[in-house]
């Protein structure tokens, strides 16, 4: 007597399934959970909220009753966030603190009302910095989401030309073992033609679409340094210095790489640039670099343009100053392409006289390098950089 194939009922854990196709889609939502599991925590603040909007917006598509129940699973979490937050007030934080000034450092209605005042502007301050830190963890999470969808769309890719590899171990149907054999994400497939010259890596694809000044992404491991760098057209090339990479105003700015600067050809200098935030946003955290301890633990720069992934070694820490209109000087924010071998050792012979660890200048005619530029106060118009060497791949 034959089998009914079609009365099948597949089942994972409490859910059941009236169709392989169905079964199969739990399978691929599983698959989604298990990856985002992998390269995010949930528990951590802000995590679960952001998971929550992108699935909500459409970026990360679940097909299954298994989808819906993480997601119900999220909102779970967001709402707990939300109560947990609304215990302790602004005001009451507002309170706690003033509790804590003694009789002493009171001196009078006026002195508290300016302490008060100054209070809520270092809140605000903080608030703001916790912000734009929050804005940079959510474009770091887009990335990696992006960096999935990439994964999954692979995957799919290869189950289609039948080259899928040994992954995890397959999800167990009470009916028996059906092989998970699609991964694929809800992609929209399109023929475009491609230009020619290097193609955008696929984790900054996202972020470049999002806003085409995009030009990579720089990360000093043990430092807060960890931002997207933006690249102005030289029309308004000092526009990062006033706006976010969403362009909106905001004091903090953005890291930027200079406008004259031809990072698809690799010029022989990139320059970035930062503010010195006393918050120590942006490149606030560059002046530790005066410390030699500091040097030595914190040598690497991962430098990635939307190209090309490359990480660089500090070799010399400076001091300098812009040099007005006329003056004579050495004018390190203009060396972008060296030209000739003598011109490159030029500019190395100024590198060494300003550089403030001392040493050798393990550096040679052909070394591609980055330079780190903000604003120091060592003396009007102040700048401390650094210059790095690229590594070799």
């Amino acid at each position: 007597m034959g089998v009914d194939i079609m009365s099948r009922v597949y089942c994972i854990g409490k859910f059941q399934f009236d169709s392989y196709e169905k079964y199969q889609e739990a399978l691929d939502d599983i698959e989604k959970i298990r990856y985002i599991s992998k390269k995010m925590d949930i528990n951590e603040n802000g995590v679960a909220q952001r998971l929550y909007s992108l699935i909500r917006e459409g970026k990360i598509i679940f097909k299954s009753v298994i989808g819906d129940d993480y997601l119900l699973y999220l909102s779970d979490m967001v709402a707990e966030d939300y109560k947990a937050i609304s215990k302790t007030t602004f005001a009451d934080r507002v309170a706690g603190k003033l509790k804590k000034l003694s009789p002493g450092q009171i001196v009078g209605a006026l002195c508290m009302t300016g302490a008060v005042v100054c209070f809520l502007i270092f809140l605000g301050s903080e608030y703001n910095d916790q912000r734009k830190i929050r804005e940079m963890e959510r474009i770091k999470d887009e990335q990696e989401i992006s960096v999935a969808s990439d994964w999954l769309s692979a995957r799919f890719i290869e189950s289609l030309n039948g080259e899928e590899e040994t992954e995890e171990e397959p999800v167990l149907a009470q009916s028996g073992t059906v092989e998970n054999n699609v991964y694929g994400a809800e992609l929209a497939q399109e023929t475009v033609e491609r230009p020619e010259g290097p193609q955008v890596l696929p984790e900054y694809q996202k972020l470049y679409e999002e806003n085409s000044d995009f030009a990579g992404w720089i990360t000093i491991p043990g430092t807060g340094i960890d931002y997207p760098v933006m690249q102005a057209v030289p029309e308004s090339s000092d526009f990062y210095l006033t706006h976010n990479y969403n362009g909106e105003e905001d004091i903090n700015g953005s890291i930027f790489l200079d406008s004259r600067n031809d990072f698809e050809q690799q010029d022989d200098n990139l320059i970035v640039y930062g503010h010195n935030m006393k918050s120590g946003m942006m490149f606030g955290e560059l002046k530790n670099y005066l410390d030699e301890a500091f040097i030595n633990e914190h040598k690497t720069i991962s430098f990635n343009t939307i190209y090309e992934k490359a990480e660089y070694e500090v070799v010399a820490v400076c001091l300098s100053k812009v040099a007005q209109e006329g003056e004579e000087g050495f004018r390190y924010y203009d060396f972008v392409n060296a030209g000739n071998e003598e011109n490159f050792n030029r500019y190395l012979e100024n590198i060494k006289k300003m550089n403030v660890i001392g040493g050798k200048l393990d550096v040679s005619y052909g070394d591609k390098l980055l330079t780190l530029s903000t604003c120091n106060n060592y003396t009007e118009d102040g700048r401390l950089f650094l210059v790095a060497k690229k590594c070799a791949p």
